[in-house]
């Protein structure tokens, strides 16, 4: 109603002050209707407090009333006051008793019902919440102010660091089950039914919120548009000496200017509080749908539009995808989510009412600037479309980085151990200069369009008071120069947001578009994927279902959908040309409680079969009887070749979510032979196993899923070579004791092995599978082995080289580090308290520039240039139109004052120019000095911090937080840096004019640092837990991502999904929190910028003696400056804030690192030029605290020996092969060729050493480059290195039969980590790369499946000065070493020749061989008579 008198006072011809008394009259009597109302609102008091039943209904509809009546009042005697004509209010007669009527009804009508704590009403009856969000129980006002966070200020102003737990707790209707069980049906395309867009979902799903968001915001803009700049003008005509007086008072005016912000800043608030909640309830959605789609694609094929899956351009970064869509897309999205309302309702809105208010000023004059900015504005728009090119090839650069980043950390170890830290630096900053060169274009193309922007409003505004002056023929004044002045910035703050929105929204739709990209275009399980939108999926022909039989017939199965796929088993390479596929010609039916038994050369397909039965190949019928039958009703567990498990204690492992029943635990333990690996940690079955399970060898990762699978009440088990990694001793305890035990029995088993000798006795049921991808035979063992004789004699090869040693011992410095009682390996999370710390935030504003300083003073200076240029621009039209009170129109030059305004903005926009140009260039140079040291530091620490450190951690910085540095921390501290200049050339300004403004600016400026200073204290706690807790998630869906198969196998998809559930509602509870922070600063601050103004406004109007052009430019400035304090100092808590990024980026910089290449360390050219090696007093700790693990051994072995290393687990094998590369604390001397490895550096030691591990590691990219990364050998070179690793042997072992598979060549595709090789090619590959390197000293850690022909390639190909040392598992590969290395407890017990160790008697080689039961065959090696 204000709003209206307003407007209808300006279009009013004003009367003078003196005539307003005549039109006074006297007050008409009071209306009956008040006294109805009362008695109305007295029935329906007295109605809700006798009935309970609709006492609420009654309660709300009574305030109401209350509403109404106070509104009327307020209207007829309150609203008068504010009139030079109406003095009077309408009840007057009533005398005194008419004002505590008002205020009671004030009472009864605002305050109670604003201060009354609200009902707290569960979402689900049946499930209410133990304790409730506070936010659900408070009050209006506490909402309006946000006053319910105010117990979590107030701890976390007492404490250094307040925990989540501590944080209000979330909401029933934003937790993620209750969102996801109400949303996804709108959402998830297999629950929509249809093909559509994510965002038509989206838009579905929150429309209650959007559309009350919508109109409550183009309400609140028209309420926001006009006060400032219809007060400023009011005001102005009022204390203007000669000017139009108004018809409101100066008072009425001064209200409206603290009324009026006040109120926009608590609606506008309570829209930006909705939005977030939006924003991290869409989060938890969109990332648990990802999450349940990922459970739903098939493990080795990423697309189905092309066919081409993990070796096509587009998809081979799907790890990296992922991990981008959870994070930086998700980001984008929310950001974009803040702006898209304020794009087509606020900007549109705000600078209509701009243009209608000075219309009312100017008049036709308004319409030219109109007009202008019509042409200019489409400028903005092309520019936005090329922004949004950079920023997709951007992300799609991104992409390639984080997924460079991941497979590099998954192989961490294997680069290290080779010294190949600098080839892996070198191409992951390749990848980061791509994307920052994108990065670049894109911020240049920003400083156009916010230059164009910025301009269009001044140069609109010159347009416009030229043609009121020149052509209008009108003169300018206070009031018609410096209030249109409000309007015009109001246009140019829109047209900024313009700037920033566009990119914003453009990259949000860029996210989007790639979320709806990796849901609707991945291909899927056969299950689902007719499941899928008709548009989506053509004909789908399957085989039938056939749930009561455990087998298949008549199917082809490949691993991908298309008809030409790349894709293979993990068992067999998936190779580009290599089109595997596994045929059932006949119908396959492994007998129901029975152990049967796949076996079949490498690469044959066993795996596959496998997957073919748990659905995770792509089935295509051959004929009417196909069918694929897996009863499910009884239970399915898997047990996969490469053993998956969790970051969690061997326990929980175990259980795998199963209930504990401790004597079937404790006789699971027994009969997988964990009894003694167990005993090894102090936590026993506690221990974590760490990512990855870095705490225990291949082998007891093995045993611990065998007892994952054994442990199960499932009926059916599918087991895939679980006795592969273990020793024959160990092998044979599980076999006579695990699979001929009471918890196997009666149930299907369904085993793949090589060890045919092993596994022999408990097999009931045998099928073989050939090298073309067909079932060779079926039946008894007897009759595969008549039908398949190359099998037989490889079964004869294999019963005689079972003789193995002992159990593998754990892995190095994981299991020896473990000595707390807890268990715990994975070390918690540093987090940081207090503010941010100043060496994070040099981190930053060092690596600007080559010269800091130089770069920070020129910047800076450079700001108050652009800024005091702006400024000049109000004073100069104050200056231009004060020239009219005291000249004639005739006597002032328009061109002249119109040339100098334009010349002001020219001179603003091009210092502006070059200083966004400098800006750009110092975040770009620190964007890539940041991430490249990020990467050099994590690559530089030792293996001791990567194993207690999850990859989810370090991936978390390399994604999110250098996003922060890329794109929000230089953003807000150039923000920070402007908005400081702004507000001191503000104070300066006023100052001027005005000098007793600084007093009051002061105190504001304190309280505001005061309040912020609390707000700050739980804000950096609340970021930091926010940051914290994303980390989790992320872990979480790496790890579900790994263990696919298993998950699904097992049908664990729910509790996952439980899980992902109560971690991503710890990431939006912190949240949350995080947001109702920023608005409980932002309320407060505001209001007190708006007293600012109001105390100024009251000053200029009744105390100063100034004239109405110097009072305009006061009051102009003093509005910007208290309008932007909390700008400001929102600026300067959100860049503390965001500053968490380059503190987490900092803390990994700080870490434990390997010593750095000196020149000192650079050995001669001709190093080495032997294998010789002398030790001398050898001990070696994992940490410097830690205990021993080696002690104090000394041995030599001369060039070209081959030595055996043998001991039992935890005899400090893994130790002694670490201490020989220092990647562990070592004393004593170890001298290689001559050379004391402890003055070499360490890349050039580990280059001229090479490890192969039981499972190698392999980098993504070609063959060529795994097997020479430097590229410093031709083909001929690496070709003959294949060939005498034994490839070629290998090959042809699989490959007969099936000329449609191609062999492996050097241009061949690797997945990262060898993820589509099979164990032992990956094994021979990593004999071949030791061959190209042609290293001096090899050590092997032996592997079972490929070990003749590794044994073979090692005797015949390797130079003969070549030393290899061999961490020994089977007996009959050691006996023709050179020497005998035996360990026992870190102490070298024997070290001899075998024929020399055999002849001591009672010695511990000796009780070994003596042992086995091929004793004749190992002493005829030796030489020695048995």
């Amino acid at each position: 109603m204000e709003a209206r008198l307003c407007w209808q006072a300006i279009a009013r011809r004003r009367m003078p002050r003196s005539s307003t008394t005549a039109t006074m009259t006297h007050p008409p009597p009071r209306p009956r209707s008040a006294t109805r109302s009362v008695g109305y609102a007295s029935a329906l008091a007295f109605g809700s407090i006798i009935t309970r039943k609709h006492g609420q209904l009654l309660e709300s509809h009574l305030s109401f009333v209350l509403l109404v009546t106070l509104a009327t009042y307020t209207f007829r005697d309150f609203a008068p006051l504010f009139f030079h004509s109406r003095n009077w209010p309408e009840d007057a007669q009533e005398g005194v008793l008419l004002w505590i009527k008002l205020s009671l009804l004030f009472v009864a009508a605002a305050a109670i019902p604003f201060v009354t704590p609200h009902t707290y009403v569960p979402l689900h009856p049946e499930e209410p919440v133990e304790v409730p969000s506070p936010e659900q129980t408070a009050s209006l006002l506490s909402r309006a102010l946000f006053s319910w966070i105010d117990p979590t200020i107030a701890k976390a102003s007492r404490v250094e660091h307040l925990p989540l737990d501590e944080f209000p707790p979330l909401a029933d209707i934003d937790e993620t089950k209750n969102l996801t069980k109400e949303v996804f049906p709108k959402i998830d395309p297999f629950e929509l039914g249809k093909d559509e867009h994510i965002f038509w979902g989206l838009m579905r799903a929150f429309s209650e919120s959007f559309l009350p968001l919508a109109f409550g915001d183009g309400q609140h803009c028209c309420f926001a548009g006009i006060r400032a700049p219809l007060a400023v003008n009011g005001l102005l005509a009022d204390i203007e000496a000669n000017g139009p007086q108004s018809e409101l008072k100066s008072w009425a005016w001064i209200v409206l200017m603290f009324v009026g912000p006040v109120f926009v800043t608590l609606t506008e608030e309570q829209y930006m509080w909705i939005i977030y909640r939006i924003n991290f309830c869409m989060q938890a959605l969109v990332t648990e749908l990802l999450f349940q789609h990922a459970l739903r694609i098939r493990v080795k094929s990423e697309r189905s539009g092309d066919g081409q899956g993990l070796n096509d351009e587009k998809d081979k970064n799907m790890i990296g995808k992922i991990n981008n869509l959870v994070t930086s897309d998700i980001e984008n999205i929310k950001e974009g989510n803040k702006f898209w309302m304020q794009l087509f309702i606020r900007v549109p809105v705000l600078i209509g009412v701009a243009i209608f208010f000075v219309w009312r000023v100017l008049g036709w004059s308004a319409l030219v600037g109109l007009a202008s900015i019509v042409i200019l504005l489409p400028i903005p728009g092309y520019l936005s479309s090329w922004i949004q090119t950079y920023q997709a090839g951007m992300m799609s650069r991104t992409d390639a980085r984080v997924q460079l980043i991941n497979e590099t950390l998954n192989v961490v170890r294997m680069i290290k151990l080779f010294g190949w830290e600098h080839r892996v630096e070198k191409q992951i900053e390749e990848k980061r200069d791509a994307e920052l060169s994108h990065l670049t274009m894109q911020k240049y193309l920003e400083l156009i369009n916010n230059l164009i922007n910025f301009s269009i409003p001044l140069v609109t505004m010159a347009i416009t008071f030229g043609t009121y002056t020149l052509v209008a023929k009108q003169d300018l004044n206070a009031a018609s120069s410096l209030t249109p002045l409000s309007a015009f910035l109001m246009i140019q703050m829109e047209l900024h947001i313009i700037f920033y929105a566009v990119p914003v929204s453009t990259q949000a739709k860029i996210s989007l578009d790639r979320i709806n990209d990796f849901l609707h275009d991945t291909e899927l399980l056969d299950d689902f994927e007719p499941r899928r939108p008709a548009s989506a999926t053509a004909a789908f022909a399957r085989p039938s279902r056939n749930d009561s039989v455990l087998g298949l017939a008549h199917t082809t199965f490949t691993w991908s959908a298309a008809s030409a796929t790349p894709f293979a088993a993990p068992d067999a390479s998936a190779l580009t040309g290599r089109h595997f596929a596994l045929r059932i010609n006949e119908p396959l039916v492994f007998p129901r409680g029975k152990i049967s038994l796949v076996v079949g050369p490498t690469g044959s397909g066993k795996t596959s079969l496998l997957m073919a039965l748990l659905g995770e190949m792509h089935a295509t019928p051959e004929g009417p009887e196909a069918f694929v039958g897996l009863p499910r009703a009884g239970g399915v567990a898997y047990a996969a070749q490469e053993s998956w498990v969790q970051n969690e204690t061997i326990r929980d492992n175990i259980l795998f979510g199963a209930p504990f029943d401790d004597e079937r635990y404790n006789e699971v333990i027994r009969q997988c032979a964990l009894d003694r690996d167990l005993s090894l940690f102090d936590a026993g079955d506690m221990t974590e196993v760490g990512e990855k399970g870095i705490t225990l060898s291949g082998g007891q990762k093995a045993r611990v899923t065998l007892a994952r699978a054994v442990y199960s009440a499932a009926e059916t088990l599918l087991l895939d070579d679980v006795l592969a990694a273990l020793d024959v001793h160990t092998g044979r305890w599980i076999v006579e004791k695990c699979f001929k035990g009471d918890l196997v029995r009666g149930r299907t088993v369904v085993f793949v092995s090589h060890n045919v000798a092993l596994t022999r006795p408990i097999a009931d049921f045998v099928v073989a599978v050939g090298n073309d991808g067909r079932i060779a035979s079926q039946g008894s063992l007897d009759k595969v082995l008549q039908e398949d004789a190359e099998l037989k004699d490889e079964v004869e090869v294999l019963a005689r080289a079972d003789q193995e040693i002992d159990v593998p011992e754990a892995s190095g410095e994981a299991a020896a580090d473990l000595s707390k009682k807890d268990g715990k390996l994975v070390v918690a999370e540093e987090i940081g308290t207090g503010r941010v710390g100043w060496g994070a935030l040099q981190l930053y504003m060092r690596n600007v520039a080559a010269v800091p300083w130089i770069y920070w003073v020129f910047y800076i200076a450079l700001l108050f240039l652009t800024h005091a240029s702006i400024n000049s621009q109000s004073y100069f039209l104050g200056y231009w139109a004060a020239q009219y009170e005291t000249h004639d129109r005739s006597e002032i030059s328009v061109w002249f004052y119109l040339a100098g305004y334009l010349g002001l903005v020219a001179a603003a926009l091009i210092v502006y120019g070059i200083c966004w140009s400098i800006h750009v260039y110092g975040r770009i140079r620190a964007s890539r000095i940041i991430h490249r040291d990020l990467v050099v530091s994590v690559l530089g620490t030792t293996l001791r911090w990567l194993d207690t450190t999850p990859i989810s951690r370090i991936i978390t910085r390399c994604t999110s937080d250098i996003q922060g540095v890329d794109g929000s921390i230089p953003q807000m501290l150039h923000s920070l840096l402007e908005g400081s200049v702004y507000l001191t050339l503000r104070i300066v300004s006023i100052a001027i004019v005005l000098p007793i403004f600084i007093i009051p600016a002061a105190i504001v400026l304190l309280l505001g640092w005061w309040i912020s200073s609390i707000y700050m204290r739980a804000q950096l706690s609340v970021k930091r837990e926010m940051s914290n807790a994303q980390a989790p998630v992320l872990g979480h869906f790496g790890g579900a991502i790994s263990g696919l198969v298993s998950i699904r196998a097992y049908g664990a998809q729910e509790a996952f999904k439980q899980e992902s559930y109560k971690r991503m509602d710890r990431f939006t509870r912190a949240g949350l929190t995080y947001a109702a922070l920023n608005r409980w600063v932002t309320v407060r601050v505001d209001i007190m910028g708006v007293m600012l103004t109001t105390v100024l406004a009251v000053y200029l109007t009744y105390s100063a003696n100034i004239s109405a052009s110097n009072a305009g430019f006061a009051l102009a400035m003093a509005v910007g400056f208290s309008s932007y304090i909390l700008s400001w100092l929102r600026v300067f808590n959100d860049f503390q804030v965001t500053g968490t990024s380059l503190e987490r980026i900092h803390q990994y910089m700080v870490i434990e690192q390997e010593p750095k290449p000196t020149p000192e360390g650079v050995p001669p050219a001709y190093w080495p030029a032997s294998g010789g090696l002398r030790v001398e007093k050898l001990s070696a700790r994992y940490s410097r605290e830690g205990p021993r693990v080696l002690h104090e051994l000394s041995f030599e072995v001369k060039s070209g020996e081959r030595i055996g290393i043998v001991g039992r687990t935890g005899s400090g094998k893994s130790s002694l092969t670490l201490s020989l590369l220092r990647c562990i604390v070592t004393e004593g001397k170890v001298f290689y060729d001559g050379l004391p490895t402890d003055g070499l550096n360490l890349d050039a030691l580990r280059s001229n050493v090479t490890i192969i591990p039981q499972v190698p590691e392999l980098l993504s990219g070609t063959l060529r480059q795994n097997l020479d990364p430097l590229g410093q050998h031709d083909d001929m070179t690496l070709n003959d290195a294949l060939r005498s690793a034994g490839l070629s042997a290998l090959q042809e072992r699989t490959g007969s039969g099936d000329e449609s598979r191609a062999k492996l060549t050097l241009d061949s595709e690797i997945a990262g980590g060898g993820g589509n090789l099979s164990v032992g090619q990956r094994q021979i590959i990593a004999l071949a790369r030791a061959m190209v390197r042609n290293s001096k000293l090899l050590i092997l850690d032996e592997d079972y499946d490929t070990d003749a022909i590794i044994q073979k390639s090692l005797r015949e190909e390797l130079g003969k000065d070549v030393t290899v040392l061999t961490v020994a598992h089977r007996l009959q590969s050691i006996m023709d070493a050179d020497k005998i290395m035996v360990l026992e407890a870190g102490r070298l017990v024997e070290y001899a020749p075998p024929s020399e160790l055999l002849k001591k008697t009672g010695g511990y080689f000796r009780q070994l061989v003596d042992g086995s039961d091929d004793r004749a065959t190992l002493y005829a090696m030796a030489g020695l008579p048995s």
